[in-house]
């Protein structure tokens, strides 16, 4: 069993070095964020990256039972973490898979990385909250597809 988790110091910190309140006040899906494709449920990717940074370690595994469109895979991503996401609506595979694609590229990964004030402010604080033990680095696949 994983022990319960929570980064204070870093939350602190995104929080202009004030506690973390239980209310918190970020921007609406943004039109990159969808370059995909839509989903009618998608969370904003600042939104799953602040719960991940909040709640896990680097390499962490997170597992989404209802993916979407991998909004969660995405954060988990950008951020050093490992990610197992289910989704039975092929369609909203297809949107995961083409998401995970485009991170793929190098220069989209950065950029992503850029346009979350979170992360940004994160990397300025603590990046540990990100580094990676370089065995572990090749064992952060970007998942294939699995037929069922």
């Amino acid at each position: 069993m994983v022990p319960h988790y929570y980064n204070y110091e870093l939350m602190k910190k995104i929080n202009g070095d004030t506690q973390m309140t239980d209310v918190w006040r970020l921007p609406a899906i943004a039109p990159w964020e969808k370059s995909c494709g839509k989903h009618p449920t998608q969370k904003p990717l600042g939104l799953l990256s602040r719960i991940i940074m909040a709640s896990t370690k680097a390499g962490a595994w997170i597992l989404d039972p209802f993916a979407g469109s991998s909004t969660t895979g995405v954060a988990a991503n950008l951020l050093g973490r490992r990610f197992l996401g289910i989704e039975r609506e092929n369609e909203f595979a297809a949107i995961s898979k083409a998401r995970r694609e485009e991170i793929e590229n190098i220069r989209t990964f950065a950029t992503y990385k850029r346009k979350i004030p979170d992360i940004v402010k994160a990397e300025d604080t603590q990046t540990s909250c990100f580094a990676c033990h370089e065995d572990m680095i090749e064992s952060l696949p970007f998942l294939g597809e699995v037929e069922v």
